[in-house]
């Protein structure tokens, strides 16, 4: 009996027990240990916007290997990561094909100047025969005549005689002439012919000759060395890809190298769209890169783009905005360690290439120009290219037609102008329009002083006078010129076989090759001299000055304060959450439980919400929906789609 009673008590503690526990643990808070919370402040809050990029060359100029009227061969080739000076060789090509091109192009000319010489004596020794045939001819016809003036004396019928003779010799002196200027006039055009010949001989010879330049590419500007690499091969999805080497074959117009000019350097960084929508042009920045750990560096927004755009490799789905940078560059050389001499130096450096307007004021996120559109270096689009609507205009394709032929120096070709400054653009641009209302001395003073400009900025000028460019160099136009069939053989390496201007004189019929040698000797900006002393850089380890350059790609944490808010209530962004149109805040209450509590949003970024109304200061509030996600006898019960606004797009 005892142990019935004393079985019954201890059941019935046992159930009280685990009573009194289910009660407890229902009275806990729920998920207490898996939800972070966060204090509502209240204070001043400086919005600031977080980001992190990489440094990059603010200016870069990208070599590809030039047409050379088939595949090209590297020969020598500048080692990857050497600091190139200006006028350095980076790469030079194989032009023995080129050579022996050009070695039959001078011979097809001194060909056609035997020709010419052959049908000259020809000609003289025809006009000679007919001079002294013409004499006969005309001693006959006199003979005739004087036979005539004694028909008085003679009987009826010699003198019926001597006028058929002497209407007889003046018709065959009437005839003589006639073939006289016959064969003249088809001598003439057989000079004429082979002067063509010789012509386009002698264009073939200039473009071979512009061929063997470009076999040496050199560098425009001071700037570390970026081999690219070999795409000419056929290579799976996932293989790694060589970079170019000595000996390796390419493709005309593949990028080879890339001249970096880390004389001035910014930074690319991309920012989400809350940021974006309190960013502008010219705030100012601070920037830590993680080479330099212990030190800040001062910088601007430079530019920003108008569109969003995601990386699918880089595992964040969501969209951003692409920002540059730039970055006080004395600050940066000073923090790195340079001496004031080497800062003054590099500063120096970067003015000089910033002169010649490479990627100067070019905003990246700015829309391309629409095709066929007219800019400082393209006029009226024509049939695969452009021509120039003005004189001084130069199209940008091949095969276009111009209306007024290339530039007003003959020059022609597409781009040249880019190589100039934004100043000598200017004064290009004011002179191109003084030139459509001045008079004709004041025109020639006027394209002297553009030529003059275009000397300056390396830009090679023709010396034809015509109405067009040569469609082979990209200048658009005919290639019948004004200036007589000698001059129809001038011009520079954009174009310029007759164009519109005049770059000076004609072809001297007596040195065609080595007037050739004068004007393809400046393909590219860079001379003959230029090419024949270029030397490639030293390599990376055996040059001290690269040791002290910055190099691109190194990681870089941005902060950009944007507006300061004094005394306000804030949270983090994180503790925001959206749900059926309205902002809500999860506030932990006295029961140990979160309520959901509505909310007025004031400011709001991507690390930071400003609130209105709502929430007190010193409450704690859940920086994770407490509601998401819970299961409950057995079922899984959701709060319907609240998002963290941290991590959601959108913005003011």
């Amino acid at each position: 009996m005892k142990k019935a009673i004393y079985r019954t008590l201890g059941l019935a503690i046992l159930v009280a027990g685990c009573w009194y526990g289910y009660r407890y643990y229902r009275q806990m808070p729920e998920r207490q240990d898996q939800i972070p919370t966060a204090k509502v402040q209240r204070g001043d809050v400086v919005i600031r916007a977080f980001s992190r990029g990489e440094l990059r060359a603010a200016r870069t100029v990208t070599l590809t290997a030039p047409n050379l009227f088939g595949t090209v061969q590297v020969t020598d080739l500048a080692p990857m990561g050497s600091l190139a000076k200006e006028k350095d060789l980076i790469v030079e090509y194989d032009d023995s094909e080129r050579q022996s091109a050009l070695e039959e192009a001078r011979l097809s000319v001194e060909s056609v100047d035997e020709q010419v010489k052959k049908a000259k004596a020809d000609l003289a020794i025809t006009q000679s025969q007919d001079a002294v045939t013409l004499l006969k001819t005309r001693y006959n016809v006199r003979r005739a005549e004087l036979d005539v003036q004694s028909n008085p004396i003679l009987a009826e019928i010699d003198a019926k005689k001597n006028l058929l003779n002497l209407e007889q010799q003046k018709r065959a002196l009437s005839e003589l002439e006639s073939d006289i200027k016959s064969r003249q006039a088809q001598a003439d055009s057989q000079l004429a012919v082979l002067q063509e010949q010789r012509n386009r001989s002698l264009i073939d010879v200039q473009r071979e000759l512009q061929r063997i330049a470009l076999c040496k590419t050199l560098a425009p500007i001071t700037g570390l060395v970026a081999t690219k690499q070999n795409r000419a091969g056929n290579f799976n999805f996932g293989q790694s890809m060589p970079d170019i080497r000595e000996g390796d074959t390419l493709q005309p117009g593949m990028p080879v190298a890339d001249i970096l000019d880390l004389s001035e350097v910014e930074v690319w960084a991309k920012v989400g769209e809350l940021d974006r929508a309190n960013l502008k042009e010219g705030q100012e920045a601070t920037l830590q890169l993680d080479a330099i750990p212990d030190k800040r560096f001062g910088g601007r927004i430079k530019a920003m783009s108008g569109t969003a755009t995601s990386d699918v490799f880089s595992g964040d789905p969501s969209k951003k905005f692409d920002v540059i940078f730039s970055v006080d560059m004395r600050q940066l050389l000073a923090g790195v360690g340079m001496k004031p001499a080497d800062i003054e130096r590099i500063m120096a450096t970067a003015a000089a290439n910033a002169k010649k307007g490479i990627n100067a004021g070019v905003n990246p996120f700015a829309p391309p120009p629409a095709e066929g559109a007219a800019d400082d270096s393209g006029g009226r689009g024509g049939r695969g290219g452009g021509g120039g609507r003005r004189s001084g205009e130069a199209g940008s394709g091949f095969q276009g037609r111009s209306r007024d032929g290339a530039d007003a120096q003959g020059r022609g070709g597409a781009g040249r102008f880019a190589s100039m400054s934004d100043e000598d653009r200017k004064k290009m641009s004011d002179l191109r329009q003084k030139m459509q209302s001045a008079s004709p001395d004041e025109r020639e003073k006027l394209q002297k002083q553009m030529m003059d400009l275009m000397s300056k900025a390396g830009i090679a000028m023709g010396q034809g006078r015509g109405r067009g460019g040569d469609a082979q160099s990209g200048a658009a136009g005919d290639r019948q010129g004004r200036g007589g069939r000698e001059g129809a053989a001038g011009g520079g390496f954009g174009g310029g076989f007759g164009g519109q201007g005049r770059g000076g004189p004609s072809l001297a019929p007596d040195d065609p090759i080595a007037a050739m040698l004068r004007r393809a000797a400046n393909v590219g900006g860079f001379t003959d001299e230029d090419r024949k002393i270029a030397r490639l850089p030293l390599p990376p380890e055996q040059d001290s000055q690269v040791q002290l350059l910055l190099r691109p790609g190194l990681l870089a944490d941005v902060e950009i304060q944007v507006e300061k808010l004094p005394d306000v209530i804030h949270v983090p962004a994180q503790a925001v959450f959206q749900k059926n149109g309205q902002f809500l805040v999860y506030v932990h209450g006295k029961n140990g439980k979160f309520e959901a509590r509505p909310v007025q949003l004031v400011k709001q970024s991507e690390s930071m919400m400003v609130i209105s109304s709502g929430v007190q200061a010193g409450e704690t509030v859940a920086m994770a929906d407490p509601t998401a996600d819970k299961k409950k006898n057995g079922e899984k019960k959701s709060a319907g789609g609240g998002n963290a606004m941290g991590g959601m797009g959108g913005g003011k």
